[in-house]
């Protein structure tokens, strides 16, 4: 009976998580789609800015698009706040979308600047694109997450690093003793060096998964780990063996600990409360024929090449297999 109620409290838990996992994908989709749109839509303010600078609708049209990225940016960063499956990367290049927009929008109403709107036109296009290539990133992480805050699986991230450094540590404090030995026998110690180098390689590695860790990590606690890690890295790198490195490396390692014992004390991932919203029931890349029947009715637009131009071509792969993902192909 005991097991019974067990499983039946484990299914409805994960129920009510993977309802959860579905809401936050739900808006990445959602911004994801957004984002190619209104590229597009800069795009075409881009050339018609080309053939008529003085064109009187841009200034009107600029600011018209320029508040629907500012209203995406703001569902983002609510998402952002609700999930670590938003990354501060696609919040960093929805910033600087924001910005680029904003700049296009005051050269197109400017007299002085309308002959610059068209190329700023464009940067804010290919930022938005940006945005975009972003957050399929984002939404091809989420797919492999058993969570929807996406907090256990960066847990589990820093307890492995914590577990790295932790060794690399014990290393460094062998050197230290071998430099202290040598300094004995007034010995040179060119093959410590060599060690050390060695040792700031696999330093660095730590400080480059620290670095993809705190993409995911809103605190901002594991991007300052990274850069301690890259620091003691460059020291480790000139062949410094000294006890105020290995001093800096423990530190290191127990603030990795603490920051991991911090987010487990902040996880909310099961217990938090979520509100459901109803779904945007506009949608820029279902087709245009609003009269589609079965299948077909399904379809995502899949964006076209010259759309997606400014993204490099991995970025451009992620996006058109996301939007192939949506529409039951096989990317």
């Amino acid at each position: 009976m005991l097991q019974k109620a067990a499983e039946a409290l484990a299914e409805g838990r994960k129920a009510q998580v993977d309802q959860w996992k579905n809401e936050v994908t739900g808006e990445i989709d959602r911004s994801l789609q957004e984002m190619l749109q209104l590229a597009r839509q800069q795009d075409e303010l881009a050339n018609r800015a080309r053939r008529n600078p003085n064109d009187p609708t841009l200034r009107s049209e600029q600011g018209a698009l320029q508040q629907g990225v500012d209203k995406a940016a703001q569902r983002l960063a609510d998402e952002a706040k609700r999930s670590a499956l938003v990354s501060q990367g696609s919040q960093r290049a929805m910033s600087d979308a924001q910005q680029r927009v904003q700049q296009a929008a005051r050269d197109a109403a400017d007299p002085r600047t309308m002959t610059q709107a068209a190329n700023s036109m464009s940067d804010a296009a290919s930022a938005l694109r940006q945005v975009g290539s972003a957050l399929a990133r984002d939404r091809e992480r989420a797919n492999n997450s058993q969570s929807a805050s996406g907090l256990p699986e960066l847990l589990a991230q820093l307890q492995q690093l914590a577990q790295q450094q932790g060794g690399l540590n014990g290393q460094m404090q062998g050197l230290l003793q071998m430099a202290q030995q040598q300094a004995r026998q007034g010995q040179q110690g060119g093959e410590m060096r060599d060690q050390a180098r060695e040792l700031s390689r696999s330093q660095r590695e730590v400080a480059r998964q620290l670095a993809e860790v705190g993409d995911a990590d809103q605190s901002g606690r594991a991007a300052e780990l990274a850069r301690e890690a890259r620091q003691l890295a460059q020291a480790l790198e000139q062949g410094a063996v000294d006890p105020a490195v290995l001093e800096r490396q423990q530190r290191l390692f127990r603030r990795m600990l603490d920051a991991g014992k911090t987010l487990q004390n902040d996880k909310q991932d099961e217990s938090a409360k979520r509100e459901s919203k109803p779904g945007d029931q506009s949608n820029p890349f279902l087709p245009p024929n609003g009269t589609a029947a079965g299948r077909a009715a399904l379809k995502f637009r899949v964006p076209e090449w010259n759309e997606l131009r400014a993204l490099s071509p991995e970025e451009r792969r992620l996006v058109i297999d996301y939007f192939r993902r949506l529409n039951g192909e096989k990317p």
